[in-house]
């Protein structure tokens, strides 16, 4: 009894590792040398209301682009990509049990309990769009469990390891 009671417990933590675990995917033009890109301008895309979080978002999307080799301009200066981002939040049912006792179904002498739980989805995608023909040449897209009550700390860094991961194939190699 003891060792289905574990196999269930390291099921289930097992389980909230996969559920916590950020999807992140990308695509692009293969047309397009993405070489040629040295600067960049925002602009607006569907971004979150928070300005605190906004912020956040750009900043480290900016990081993360500096970091690839591009300059930040105002869209006046004639930048060679746009940059925009898109932000979603979604409300997903999480349903878990557990149950006890032998036979099909658990039917003899034992018991079950079922949870639902309410789990905060959020979706964050960035595009980037060639500036002198205006087609998207990259977009990258991270979903990932969102913890409302999460310190400003943990927030800032979840943000931030989003756009890490999401520019970890930028430029792409083709």
């Amino acid at each position: 009894m003891r060792f289905a009671a574990f196999v269930s417990a390291a099921g289930l933590a097992v389980m909230s590792t996969v559920a916590m675990a950020q999807t992140v995917t990308y695509d692009f033009d293969r047309s397009v040398n993405f070489t040629g890109f040295k600067t960049y301008a925002w602009v607006r895309g569907t971004g979150v209301d928070d300005p605190i979080n906004h912020r956040r978002v750009v900043e480290a999307i900016s990081g993360q682009l500096a970091a690839k080799g591009l300059a930040r301009i105002e869209a006046g200066e004639r930048p060679d990509v746009l940059v925009a981002y898109h932000a979603s939040f979604d409300r997903d049912l999480q349903i878990s049990g557990f149950a006890t006792g032998w036979g099909p179904y658990r039917l003899r002498s034992g018991s079950a309990v079922a949870r639902t739980e309410q789990i905060l989805t959020g979706t964050l995608v960035v595009d980037v769009v060639d500036a002198h023909t205006g087609n998207i040449v990259w977009r990258g897209t991270a979903s990932k469990e969102v913890d409302a009550d999460a310190d400003p700390r943990r927030r800032e860094r979840n943000i931030r390891r989003a756009a890490e991961r999401l520019f970890k194939n930028y430029p792409p190699v083709k």
